[in-house]
């Protein structure tokens, strides 16, 4: 009795609280062996700083409480934990950048939270042809680094998104008509298998791995490293502008006419200007103080305000325009500013195709959910538009394909993301069910208009939805033959439950 007295003691000495569940003792038993062994990167729950790497999270919607926490510094300290937690069957979580708002995403409950904040080293070749990005980087850090080096590489539009998630999920960037994806410039990856061995993914070593990863997610291993293809870069021009939907000489049906035109026409000619690119926004701010539109637009040759563009600059009820040359980082910082930490989120995605009919038939889909909400007054409810131009897939084959499923698609599209936040945490039931009405009524929209495509962009998809299976049967198959090669005993099924997972994919044929 005495024995287990000194254990007990020592175990909440450290953090580690006890429990009868089988579950929290085997992550009693994995947070005292972590702790032990790799006392240097152990976080326990009476840790000063636990609570602030729970919290480092973009939305409150992902913040969980783990038993531990680690901060590995190296592929090896990874490597070391994954051991650790195999061999005693513990569930664990993995985050980067902490930026998905989905409930278990990058954080868990009770199990082990391996956090990769340290893994923030970035680095340019002595021939500039690559930079070597940490998982744990934040793309803002990643473009902080190069701000005086003139270099250019594809990599998340938001400051705060993490290196690893963009990495594994296809990937949007400032560059993607110009040159794909972000995974389709990656070179290598470096992961750590379920097995703990460290290893590289690249287009002549482990090919079926590298392609596998690039849009796969979190089903093959720990990604800690990642290499993008690099090129001069002088610097961009960016502008933003802020148009009222609902106040001013144009009536709010016109304005969403106009906003609906701009964006199809862009993605319609998006192929003549591959240094050009828009994300649309269009909110109703908490406190019913009316509708707005922000254009987010962006040329990565230098020039002002290109042809390209205009439609926006132009639009009817400008309440303000701000325009710069800058770097990558001053846009990515700016556009962060509308998509602020300390909210809960929602999230969801939908693809369609670049039609007209379809998209301003979404704003009104969108504005009767909006409308039925008892609190729409404590909420910013915000859809968000990305251009996907057929062009974008034309890029993925010369480095060794991905597995987005996209290779034989031959229309324009757009995705449509559901980014609406709020404080209340009462609400959050409220907003999920916003949430799967708002994916509802924006599929019914599409599907009635041909234009429905069941692509989803996985790192914006709401935790009901399947983007593995939007990817379709033919990569679902080819995600489980890699998985089971490389993780025969799916540790990243079964003790990593976050995420989408392609062993609960259940795609209709």
């Amino acid at each position: 009795m005495k024995l287990a007295g000194t254990l007990q003691a020592a175990l909440t000495f450290t953090g580690i609280v006890v429990s009868a569940s089988p579950s929290a003792n085997a992550t009693s038993v994995c947070c005292n062996t972590l702790a032990h062994q790799l006392p240097a990167i152990f976080h326990g729950k009476v840790s000063p700083d636990f609570n602030g790497l729970v919290q480092s999270r973009w939305s409150g919607t992902s913040m969980l409480r783990p038993g531990c926490i680690m901060t590995p510094q190296s592929a090896d300290d990874v490597s070391r934990i994954v051991r650790i937690l195999t061999r005693n069957r513990c569930q664990f979580a993995v985050k980067g950048g902490g930026h998905n708002a989905n409930p278990g995403a990058n954080s868990i409950d009770g199990g082990v939270s391996i956090d990769l904040v340290r893994l923030n080293t970035a680095n340019l070749a002595r021939d500039r042809s690559y930079v070597s990005l940490g998982a744990g980087l934040t793309w803002g850090r990643a473009y902080d680094a190069f701000n005086n080096s003139q270099v250019g590489f594809p990599g998340g539009v938001c400051e705060g998104v993490g290196v690893g998630g963009v990495s594994l999920g296809g990937g949007q960037s400032l560059f993607q008509a110009k040159m794909g994806w972000v995974v389709d410039n990656i070179l290598e990856y470096q992961l750590v298998l379920a097995s703990g061995e460290v290893v590289t993914a690249s287009q002549r070593r482990r090919s079926d791995l590298f392609k596998a990863l690039k849009g796969g997610n979190t089903n093959f291993g720990i990604v800690t490293r990642v290499k993008i293809a690099a090129f001069d870069f002088p610097g961009m021009w960016s502008g933003q502008v802020v148009s009222s939907i609902d106040k001013g000489a144009t009536n709010r049906s016109a304005m969403l006419d106009s906003v609906s035109r701009a964006v199809v026409k862009f993605v319609a000619e998006n192929n003549k200007d591959l240094d050009s690119g828009v994300q649309v926004a269009v909110a109703y701010p908490r406190g019913n103080v009316g509708q707005i539109a922000l254009s987010a637009l962006s040329n990565v040759a230098n020039v002002a305000e290109p042809p390209s563009l205009k439609s926006f600059s132009d639009l009817p009820n400008r309440v303000s325009f701000a325009a710069r040359h800058g770097k990558i980082a001053d846009f990515t910082h700016q556009l962060s500013e509308f998509q602020p930490t300390g909210f809960r989120q929602v999230t969801a995605s939908v693809t369609i195709d670049n039609d007209f009919e379809t998209l301003r038939q979404i704003w009104d889909a969108s504005d009767k959910v909006y409308n039925s909400l008892p609190q729409k007054d404590k909420i910013d409810w915000i859809v968000v538009l990305f251009p996907q131009p057929v062009i974008q897939q034309s890029y993925s084959k010369k480095r060794g394909g991905n597995s987005l499923g996209l290779s034989n698609n031959k229309k324009d599209q757009i995705v449509v993301w559901l980014a609406s936040r709020w404080s209340d945490p009462s609400l959050d039931g409220m907003m999920d069910q916003a949430r799967r009405d708002f994916i509802d009524a924006t599929v019914a929209v599409a599907k009635k208009n041909n234009a429905y495509s069941p692509f989803l962009y996985i790192n914006y998809a709401g935790p009901e939805q399947d983007p593995l299976c939007g990817y379709g049967a033919k990569s679902v198959a080819f995600f489980k033959r890699t998985a089971k090669k490389y993780d025969p005993n799916a540790v990243f099924q079964k003790l990593m439950p976050g995420g989408f997972k392609v062993s609960q994919a259940k795609c209709e044929r």
